[in-house]
């Protein structure tokens, strides 16, 4: 008798409950080479910066060599209701939007091509180490005189304090940053301004001078493109 009682109640329970989707996960992941820099292997995997450092619980850009990233990670998770719910009713998975920074306003852009507009007949001026004014500039006096000049107020920093004062964006715009690293010395060092068509305008070794992003040189040290957090 009790047999029997126990055998109803467990065909009961199982009667009474479904099991939704099915258990499958896969993870890619991809082992950092040098040359490597977070936005380069987030732009292979089509993903922003912020969701492959999320994936991997980064909280800084800095990678090493062989150094193994999680690049894809999908996962359904079998999940039970009661057979008195519908299919409809259960609960949805919450899924992250992507972060994409967006365009600049009419106003920003307006901004940004000031920027270049200040930039451009600096052309021939020299390097000069910690130099920001037109007598001289070094990489990041640079950017400080001409974002001054173009009427976004940043302060004196270094190459890393302004990335530090930015963030990653997909699809750049005239004016906008780009980072290098591992020039004159190792990680972040270099910054110069987007002119367009892979093309930028920086303080090198010989003054400032128009470069290619493409080039053999620039493009093994190239981090990203990034805004000043200052302009919206």
């Amino acid at each position: 008798m009790k047999k029997t009682a126990l055998a109803a109640i467990a065909s009961l329970m199982l009667a009474t409950s479904i099991s939704v989707g099915s258990a499958d996960a896969s993870t890619k992941t991809h082992v950092v080479k040098p040359g490597d820099s977070l936005w380069k292997v987030a732009n292979q995997y089509k993903l922003t910066v912020n969701e492959l450092k999320s994936l991997n619980a980064l909280s800084s850009d800095t990678i090493k060599v062989n150094q193994k990233l999680i690049v894809e990670n999908k996962s359904k998770n079998a999940k039970t209701v009661s057979s008195t719910n519908s299919l409809h009713d259960a609960k949805k998975p919450i899924v992250d939007k992507p972060t994409v920074t967006p365009k600049p306003s009419a106003g920003s852009s307006a901004l940004m091509n000031k920027v270049v507009d200040v930039a451009m007949p600096l052309q021939g001026v020299p390097y000069v180490w910690a130099g920001a004014t037109p007598s001289g500039f070094d990489c990041s006096g640079f950017i400080y005189y001409v974002f001054n000049q173009a009427g976004v107020k940043v302060p004196r920093l270094d190459t890393i304090g302004m990335y530090d004062r930015s963030v990653f964006i997909k699809t750049p715009v005239v004016g906008d940053l780009l980072f290098f690293e591992n020039t004159y010395r190792a990680g972040i060092s270099h910054i110069g301004i987007y002119l367009g068509d892979s093309k930028f305008i920086h303080a090198g070794t010989n003054g400032i001078e128009i470069a290619s992003v493409e080039s053999p040189y620039w493009s093994q040290r190239f981090l990203g493109y990034k805004r000043f957090k200052d302009i919206k």
